[in-house]
Protein backbone atom coordinates (compact mmCIF):
# COMPACT_ATOMS: atom_id res chain seq x y z
CA UNK A 1 0.00 0.00 0.00
CA UNK A 2 2.82 2.04 1.06
CA UNK A 3 4.66 1.80 -2.47
CA UNK A 4 1.46 2.25 -4.19
CA UNK A 5 0.66 5.57 -2.38
CA UNK A 6 4.48 6.57 -2.96
CA UNK A 7 4.10 5.52 -6.83
CA UNK A 8 0.80 7.71 -6.92
CA UNK A 9 2.75 10.50 -5.33
CA UNK A 10 5.97 10.68 -7.59
CA UNK A 11 3.46 10.24 -10.75
CA UNK A 12 1.12 13.12 -9.51
CA UNK A 13 4.16 15.28 -9.13
CA UNK A 14 5.44 14.77 -12.60
CA UNK A 15 2.50 15.52 -13.93
CA UNK A 16 2.05 19.36 -12.24
CA UNK A 17 6.08 18.77 -13.55
CA UNK A 18 4.74 18.36 -16.78
CA UNK A 19 2.24 21.00 -16.85
CA UNK A 20 4.10 23.19 -15.58
CA UNK A 21 6.63 22.96 -18.58
CA UNK A 22 4.17 22.85 -20.61
CA UNK A 23 2.43 26.44 -19.27
CA UNK A 24 6.17 27.97 -19.86
CA UNK A 25 5.68 27.52 -23.68
CA UNK A 26 2.13 29.35 -23.78
CA UNK A 27 1.50 33.04 -24.93
CA UNK A 28 -1.28 35.19 -24.63
CA UNK A 29 -2.46 36.77 -27.76
CA UNK A 30 -3.00 40.57 -27.69
CA UNK A 31 -3.63 43.39 -30.12
CA UNK A 32 -1.09 45.82 -30.96
CA UNK A 33 -1.33 49.40 -29.11
CA UNK A 34 0.10 51.04 -31.50
CA UNK A 35 -2.37 49.62 -34.27
CA UNK A 36 -5.74 51.03 -32.29
CA UNK A 37 -7.06 47.37 -32.51
CA UNK A 38 -5.91 46.06 -28.86
CA UNK A 39 -9.85 46.49 -28.19
CA UNK A 40 -10.72 44.83 -31.53
CA UNK A 41 -9.18 41.54 -31.31
CA UNK A 42 -10.45 38.84 -29.62
CA UNK A 43 -7.87 37.37 -26.75
CA UNK A 44 -6.93 33.91 -27.48
CA UNK A 45 -3.90 31.62 -25.57
CA UNK A 46 -1.44 29.85 -28.08
CA UNK A 47 1.59 28.04 -28.06
CA UNK A 48 4.74 30.42 -28.65
CA UNK A 49 6.41 27.43 -30.79
CA UNK A 50 4.45 26.68 -33.20
CA UNK A 51 1.28 29.79 -32.45
CA UNK A 52 -1.17 26.97 -32.56
CA UNK A 53 -4.40 28.16 -30.42
CA UNK A 54 -4.58 26.65 -27.39
CA UNK A 55 -8.10 25.53 -25.63
CA UNK A 56 -7.64 25.65 -21.81
CA UNK A 57 -10.12 24.20 -19.34
CA UNK A 58 -11.66 26.26 -16.69
CA UNK A 59 -10.05 27.44 -14.15
CA UNK A 60 -6.80 29.41 -12.88
CA UNK A 61 -3.37 29.66 -14.59
CA UNK A 62 -0.65 31.58 -13.55
CA UNK A 63 2.44 31.34 -15.63
CA UNK A 64 5.36 33.09 -17.27
CA UNK A 65 7.38 33.10 -20.95
CA UNK A 66 10.15 35.40 -22.17
CA UNK A 67 7.95 38.29 -22.36
CA UNK A 68 4.99 38.08 -20.60
CA UNK A 69 3.75 37.18 -16.60
CA UNK A 70 0.44 36.06 -17.01
CA UNK A 71 -2.77 35.45 -14.11
CA UNK A 72 -5.77 34.51 -15.55
CA UNK A 73 -8.75 32.56 -15.35
CA UNK A 74 -11.03 30.67 -17.73
CA UNK A 75 -15.00 30.75 -17.74
CA UNK A 76 -16.72 29.04 -19.72
CA UNK A 77 -14.45 28.97 -22.13
CA UNK A 78 -13.56 33.21 -21.82
CA UNK A 79 -10.44 34.38 -20.54
CA UNK A 80 -10.13 37.21 -17.47
CA UNK A 81 -7.44 38.37 -15.76
CA UNK A 82 -3.92 40.38 -15.98
CA UNK A 83 -0.88 40.35 -18.31
CA UNK A 84 2.25 41.84 -17.90
CA UNK A 85 4.02 42.25 -21.02
CA UNK A 86 7.86 43.40 -20.96
CA UNK A 87 10.02 44.89 -23.77
CA UNK A 88 13.81 45.59 -23.09
CA UNK A 89 15.04 46.24 -26.68
CA UNK A 90 16.08 49.83 -25.79
CA UNK A 91 13.82 51.46 -22.92
CA UNK A 92 12.01 49.12 -20.45
CA UNK A 93 8.68 49.28 -21.19
CA UNK A 94 6.07 47.37 -19.55
CA UNK A 95 2.43 47.15 -20.79
CA UNK A 96 -0.28 45.81 -18.47
CA UNK A 97 -3.54 44.26 -19.92
CA UNK A 98 -7.00 43.66 -17.49
CA UNK A 99 -9.00 41.37 -20.07
CA UNK A 100 -12.43 40.38 -19.32
CA UNK A 101 -15.09 37.95 -21.73
CA UNK A 102 -11.56 37.56 -23.99
CA UNK A 103 -11.50 40.95 -24.87
CA UNK A 104 -8.91 43.96 -23.67
CA UNK A 105 -10.76 46.08 -21.10
CA UNK A 106 -8.08 48.59 -20.72
CA UNK A 107 -4.05 48.46 -20.49
CA UNK A 108 -1.11 51.11 -19.02
CA UNK A 109 2.11 51.24 -20.43
CA UNK A 110 5.22 52.61 -19.31
CA UNK A 111 8.33 53.29 -19.94
CA UNK A 112 11.36 53.53 -17.64
CA UNK A 113 8.62 53.65 -14.67
CA UNK A 114 7.20 56.67 -16.17
CA UNK A 115 3.68 56.30 -17.33
CA UNK A 116 3.40 56.69 -21.04
CA UNK A 117 -0.25 55.72 -22.50
CA UNK A 118 -3.50 54.18 -21.34
CA UNK A 119 -6.39 53.17 -22.96
CA UNK A 120 -9.88 52.01 -21.74
CA UNK A 121 -13.28 50.73 -23.45
CA UNK A 122 -16.77 50.43 -22.72
CA UNK A 123 -19.72 48.87 -25.00
CA UNK A 124 -19.28 51.48 -27.90
CA UNK A 125 -15.90 53.12 -27.74
CA UNK A 126 -12.47 53.09 -26.56
CA UNK A 127 -10.68 56.06 -25.12
CA UNK A 128 -6.82 56.79 -25.58
CA UNK A 129 -4.40 58.99 -23.91
CA UNK A 130 -0.60 59.34 -24.54
CA UNK A 131 1.86 61.29 -21.88
CA UNK A 132 5.26 62.74 -22.62
CA UNK A 133 7.81 61.24 -20.98
CA UNK A 134 7.86 63.57 -17.62
CA UNK A 135 7.62 62.94 -14.08
CA UNK A 136 4.51 65.75 -14.40
CA UNK A 137 2.39 63.37 -16.99
CA UNK A 138 2.02 66.19 -19.84
CA UNK A 139 -1.02 65.24 -21.70
CA UNK A 140 0.93 64.34 -25.41
CA UNK A 141 -2.50 62.93 -26.99
CA UNK A 142 -6.01 61.54 -26.68
CA UNK A 143 -8.88 60.54 -28.55
CA UNK A 144 -11.78 57.94 -28.79
CA UNK A 145 -12.22 55.31 -31.23
CA UNK A 146 -15.86 53.38 -32.29
CA UNK A 147 -16.68 49.74 -31.36
CA UNK A 148 -19.82 50.08 -32.54
CA UNK A 149 -19.90 48.03 -35.88
CA UNK A 150 -22.95 49.90 -36.88
CA UNK A 151 -21.53 53.66 -36.41
CA UNK A 152 -18.28 54.62 -37.43
CA UNK A 153 -16.76 51.26 -36.83
CA UNK A 154 -12.49 51.72 -36.28
CA UNK A 155 -13.51 55.33 -36.37
CA UNK A 156 -12.81 58.18 -34.39
CA UNK A 157 -11.65 61.58 -33.03
CA UNK A 158 -7.90 62.06 -32.00
CA UNK A 159 -6.07 65.46 -30.61
CA UNK A 160 -2.54 65.86 -30.13
CA UNK A 161 -0.73 68.50 -27.86
CA UNK A 162 2.57 70.68 -27.74
CA UNK A 163 4.48 70.20 -24.17
CA UNK A 164 3.16 73.59 -23.28
CA UNK A 165 -0.26 71.94 -22.99
CA UNK A 166 -1.84 73.97 -26.61
CA UNK A 167 -3.44 71.89 -28.95
CA UNK A 168 -1.83 71.08 -31.92
CA UNK A 169 -3.78 68.61 -34.00
CA UNK A 170 -7.24 67.47 -34.40
CA UNK A 171 -7.52 64.52 -36.39
CA UNK A 172 -11.39 63.79 -37.40
CA UNK A 173 -11.99 60.46 -38.90
CA UNK A 174 -15.64 60.72 -38.47
CA UNK A 175 -16.21 63.43 -40.87
CA UNK A 176 -13.01 62.93 -42.56
CA UNK A 177 -11.67 66.21 -41.68
CA UNK A 178 -8.29 67.20 -39.89
CA UNK A 179 -6.83 70.83 -38.51
CA UNK A 180 -3.76 71.91 -37.55
CA UNK A 181 -2.43 74.59 -34.97
CA UNK A 182 0.18 76.54 -34.51
CA UNK A 183 2.24 76.51 -30.71
CA UNK A 184 0.37 79.99 -29.80
CA UNK A 185 -3.26 78.32 -30.24
CA UNK A 186 -4.10 80.19 -33.59
CA UNK A 187 -5.53 77.39 -36.40
CA UNK A 188 -3.04 76.59 -39.29
CA UNK A 189 -4.51 74.45 -41.64
CA UNK A 190 -7.73 72.57 -42.07
CA UNK A 191 -8.05 69.88 -44.89
CA UNK A 192 -11.13 68.03 -45.61
CA UNK A 193 -13.81 66.23 -48.18
CA UNK A 194 -14.56 69.53 -49.38
CA UNK A 195 -12.62 72.48 -47.44
CA UNK A 196 -8.56 73.31 -47.51
CA UNK A 197 -8.18 76.53 -45.17
CA UNK A 198 -4.59 77.96 -44.11
CA UNK A 199 -4.16 80.46 -41.85
CA UNK A 200 -1.03 83.12 -40.87
CA UNK A 201 0.17 82.77 -37.14
CA UNK A 202 -1.74 85.60 -36.12
CA UNK A 203 -5.25 83.43 -36.76
CA UNK A 204 -5.71 85.43 -39.99
CA UNK A 205 -7.17 83.24 -42.77
CA UNK A 206 -4.51 83.17 -45.75
CA UNK A 207 -6.00 80.33 -48.38
CA UNK A 208 -9.53 78.52 -48.76
CA UNK A 209 -10.40 76.15 -51.10
CA UNK A 210 -14.28 74.52 -51.84
CA UNK A 211 -15.96 73.46 -54.19
CA UNK A 212 -19.77 74.93 -54.26
CA UNK A 213 -22.07 73.93 -57.41
CA UNK A 214 -19.62 71.68 -59.19
CA UNK A 215 -17.20 74.66 -59.47
CA UNK A 216 -13.61 74.37 -57.72
CA UNK A 217 -12.81 78.58 -55.74
CA UNK A 218 -9.43 79.30 -54.75
CA UNK A 219 -9.76 82.07 -52.50
CA UNK A 220 -6.36 84.17 -50.98
CA UNK A 221 -6.71 86.58 -48.64
CA UNK A 222 -4.73 90.28 -47.26
CA UNK A 223 -5.42 90.41 -43.33
CA UNK A 224 -8.30 88.20 -43.16
CA UNK A 225 -10.18 89.35 -45.97
CA UNK A 226 -10.89 88.24 -49.53
CA UNK A 227 -8.12 89.79 -51.87
CA UNK A 228 -8.32 87.14 -54.83
CA UNK A 229 -10.71 84.44 -56.13
CA UNK A 230 -9.55 82.10 -59.13
CA UNK A 231 -11.79 79.65 -60.70
CA UNK A 232 -12.95 77.84 -63.69
CA UNK A 233 -16.23 78.83 -64.69
CA UNK A 234 -18.91 76.66 -66.38
CA UNK A 235 -17.39 77.01 -70.10
CA UNK A 236 -14.22 76.11 -68.58
CA UNK A 237 -13.00 79.93 -68.75
CA UNK A 238 -9.98 80.59 -66.49
CA UNK A 239 -11.42 83.67 -64.04
CA UNK A 240 -9.58 85.56 -61.56
CA UNK A 241 -11.90 87.96 -59.34
CA UNK A 242 -10.11 90.83 -57.24
CA UNK A 243 -11.44 92.10 -54.24
CA UNK A 244 -10.53 95.16 -51.58
CA UNK A 245 -10.96 94.83 -48.11
CA UNK A 246 -13.41 92.19 -48.65
CA UNK A 247 -15.15 94.25 -51.26
CA UNK A 248 -15.69 93.09 -54.98
CA UNK A 249 -13.07 95.58 -57.50
CA UNK A 250 -12.93 93.69 -61.32
CA UNK A 251 -12.78 90.59 -62.88
CA UNK A 252 -10.74 88.81 -65.79
CA UNK A 253 -11.69 85.96 -67.98
CA UNK A 254 -9.25 84.40 -69.62
CA UNK A 255 -11.50 82.65 -73.14
CA UNK A 256 -11.27 81.94 -76.71
CA UNK A 257 -12.07 84.22 -79.68
CA UNK A 258 -11.67 84.10 -82.47
CA UNK A 259 -9.56 81.44 -81.97
CA UNK A 260 -7.06 83.18 -80.25
CA UNK A 261 -6.80 83.24 -76.48
CA UNK A 262 -7.70 86.61 -74.75
CA UNK A 263 -7.48 88.13 -71.42
CA UNK A 264 -10.72 90.30 -70.87
CA UNK A 265 -11.02 92.70 -67.96
CA UNK A 266 -14.37 94.08 -66.27
CA UNK A 267 -15.47 96.65 -63.81
CA UNK A 268 -17.30 96.00 -61.06
CA UNK A 269 -20.30 96.97 -62.95
CA UNK A 270 -19.52 94.50 -65.27
CA UNK A 271 -18.30 96.66 -68.29
CA UNK A 272 -15.45 95.25 -70.23
CA UNK A 273 -12.80 97.59 -69.51
CA UNK A 274 -9.88 96.02 -71.78
CA UNK A 275 -9.22 93.08 -74.10
CA UNK A 276 -5.74 91.76 -74.34
CA UNK A 277 -3.04 88.97 -74.49
CA UNK A 278 -3.35 86.38 -71.52
CA UNK A 279 -1.23 87.29 -68.62
CA UNK A 280 0.05 84.59 -66.45
CA UNK A 281 -1.39 85.84 -63.25
CA UNK A 282 -4.78 84.71 -64.13
CA UNK A 283 -4.28 81.28 -65.12
CA UNK A 284 -3.77 80.03 -61.41
CA UNK A 285 -6.97 78.12 -60.46
CA UNK A 286 -5.42 76.04 -58.01
CA UNK A 287 -7.73 73.03 -58.68
CA UNK A 288 -7.07 70.40 -55.33
CA UNK A 289 -9.66 68.14 -55.36
CA UNK A 290 -8.14 65.61 -52.98
CA UNK A 291 -8.13 68.27 -50.56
Amino acid sequence: MKKLLSLTTLLFTCFLAFAQKGQDTLKVNLGNTETDKVFMQKVTVSDSGNDRKVLLNDGNYAFKNNEQTIDISIKKGLIYGLVFVTNNHKKEKVTQYKIENSMVKEFTIYIDSLLCQTGHRDDERAYYKEYYPDEKQTLKSEGWMSLDKNKYYGRGISKKYYENGTLSYISDRVTETYTEFYPNGNKKKKQGQNIYETYNEDGNLHNKQYTKNNIRYNDYYNKGKLNTRSYQDEEKNEVREYYQNGVFQKKAVEKKLNGEIRTLSYDKAGKLINNEPPYSGVSEVRENKNK
